[in-house]
């Protein structure tokens, strides 16, 4: 009897110990995890990343299971929604996760009996050091390097600032005190370096006009498509500044595009619901704008009121596009989410204005699927030739569903503008498993925003089409386009060993003749491991393309 029991109390203590050290992986591994997607935000040092990733990877990948395991769960369901409830959740599987792999392990450990030598432990160290050789070349000569063309526009740029509220009308930015206490406004704060002081309109332009400079150091003809951001208006169409939060003046806007001309593009702000609209448009078109923007959420507006009828006609025949919020809202206190649903921007369409719908009508993954409005945006690209969509935000964490639902749809992927949504940073790390592994730690060691979000989006196979100014030249109709694939590392492997075999330089070359755009549709004539010749390359290039057709013409595989 005192024998059972005995065993009784060594086999609870046996439990006990597998179960403490899970615990505690956990909690490391989410404050590990935690650490990282901050550092991505932020810019991380490549070396603590990594060391962060191979933990990840192996002690902590149970608990790195179950978390990614709920992400990609979470929000499909109504049930399943909220980021409070995500955060218990995932934590509570990646516990779950890690306590089960540990308790298999000890209980596998204890029942080994097989003694291991010193001799079987040299030969797995030699066996993984020969493995982690041939693993580190491969990833050096597969790693696809960046292309930076001469000219990338950035269709998505915010300007901010804060000189006291309510601000002095047309004078100076201003930030409510709703605003000011909102997340989202601290992180960008210490994000940019900003001073704590009460006027921020020149350090911001300051903080912007570095990271412009050092994006321009790169791509020598990088500009950015600056926002303006009106206020809410009454009934009566004068300001109601208690109830907006964000005040960025067009004139302010102008003055920054006066002192740095070769950087920025106009896009000044006007809610339709000013009494002065009319006169404000006719002043923006006079200063070269040829976009403007308007935030439904924020602004309170309904882009589907008729009362705004003469106002997109007046922006059809001025020539001048609308730049319409579409989607979610987290960022800033909003009227009603229901003013993102692209379907409300069906009166502005008929009435011959170009739209893009910014941020593609997509939601955060925690987000209800009722507030999804992506496929409702697809269908009336289908039918409407002058709407688009774009970028911007959809690299950063809250939406890392969204870019790959946006590659994979052709109509979607044919009219999108890039745009970086800056000073809101992207984060690679939420793409770990579309990037190759060299291109995620240099992505989350860049600190340059707008470079940062670039890369990312050449890196996911983002057609180079959005890149161009504005891409308004893609034709009239939705154009066939082949579906945009991440480019595999086998596809990366095959070329790196053409290029080691055809050249004398061995992995130098290859490393120089990596794929301009990791997409492979749009890299066939380049590659050496296609079956595509030069000459058949060459007579695809000079036939003329049909009209309506698309600017990329198909190759044919030889006979």
């Amino acid at each position: 009897m005192m024998t059972t029991q005995a065993e009784g109390e060594r086999a609870v203590g046996g439990w006990r110990k597998p179960v403490l050290a899970a615990i505690v992986t956990t909690l490391l591994t989410l404050g590990i995890g935690c650490g990282l997607l901050v550092g991505a935000t932020f810019g991380l040092a490549k070396a603590y990343a990594l060391l962060s990733l191979l933990w990840l990877g192996t002690i902590g990948l149970p608990t790195s299971i179950g978390v990614a395991g709920v992400a990609a769960l979470w929000g499909r369901f109504p049930l399943v929604t909220g980021m409070a409830g995500f955060c218990v959740v995932a934590a509570f599987a990646g516990l779950v996760l890690q306590v089960l792999s540990f308790v298999a392990a000890w209980r596998g450990l204890r029942t080994w009996r097989r003694p291991i030598t010193v001799a079987t432990w040299w030969r797995i160290a030699g066996v993984g050091a020969i493995l982690l050789s041939l693993t580190t070349v491969g990833l050096w000569m597969t790693q696809p390097r960046p292309a930076y063309p001469a000219d990338v526009i950035d269709g998505h740029a915010h300007l901010f600032g804060d000189s006291g509220w309510p601000p002095i009308h047309n004078v100076g930015c201003g930030l409510s005190s709703s605003q000011r206490a909102n997340a989202s406004y601290g992180v960008l704060r210490r994000l940019l370096g900003l001073p704590r002081s009460a006027s921020l309109d020149e350090a911001y332009i300051q903080a912007l006009m570095t990271q412009v400079r050092g994006a321009r150091r790169v791509i020598p003809g990088f500009r950015v498509v600056l926002l303006a951001q009106d206020c809410r208006y009454t009934v009566q169409g004068d300001p109601d500044w208690i109830n907006s939060t964000v005040y960025v003046p067009n004139e302010h806007l102008f003055r920054v595009v006066e002192r740095y001309p070769d950087c920025f593009i106009p896009c000044p702000s006007i809610n339709p619901q000013r009494r002065d609209w009319e006169a404000e448009l006719a002043k923006c078109a006079a200063h070269g704008a040829r976009v403007i923007k308007v935030h439904p959420p924020t602004q309170a507006v309904d882009p589907s009121d008729p009362r705004f009828r003469a106002f997109y006609q007046q922006c059809a025949q001025s020539g001048i596009r609308i730049m319409v919020h579409t989607g979610t809202e987290h960022s800033a206190p909003i009227a009603s989410q229901r003013f993102g649903d692209p379907r409300l921007l069906e009166l502005a369409l008929s009435e011959g204005c170009t739209v893009v719908a910014a941020h593609s009508a997509t939601r955060a993954f925690f987000d209800p699927p009722a507030e999804d409005h992506f496929h409702s945006l697809v269908d009336m690209m289908r039918s409407q030739p002058r709407l688009y969509g774009d970028t911007a935000v959809l690299g950063c964490l809250a939406r890392w569903r969204c870019l790959p639902d946006i590659l994979r749809s052709p109509a979607a992927s044919a009219r999108v503008l890039h745009g970086s949504d800056w000073p809101f940073p992207a984060n690679a790390l939420v793409f770990w498993n579309r990037l190759h592994p060299l291109t995620l730690l240099d992505l989350m060691a860049e600190k340059n925003l707008f470079l940062r979000d670039y890369r990312l989006k050449q890196a996911l196979g983002v057609p180079p089409e959005s890149f161009t100014p504005f891409g308004f030249g893609a034709g009239a109709a939705v154009r066939a386009r082949p579906k945009p694939t991440e480019a595999s590392w086998l596809h990366h492997f095959r070329r790196g060993l053409c290029g080691l075999a055809r050249s004398p330089l061995g992995a130098g070359t290859a490393r120089t003749r990596a794929p301009r755009w990791p997409n492979k549709h749009a890299t066939l004539a380049n590659c050496p491991c296609e079956t595509t010749t030069k000459a058949q390359t060459r007579s695809v290039r000079n036939r003329p393309a049909r009209p309506g057709s698309a600017s990329l013409p198909k190759t044919r595989p030889p006979r």
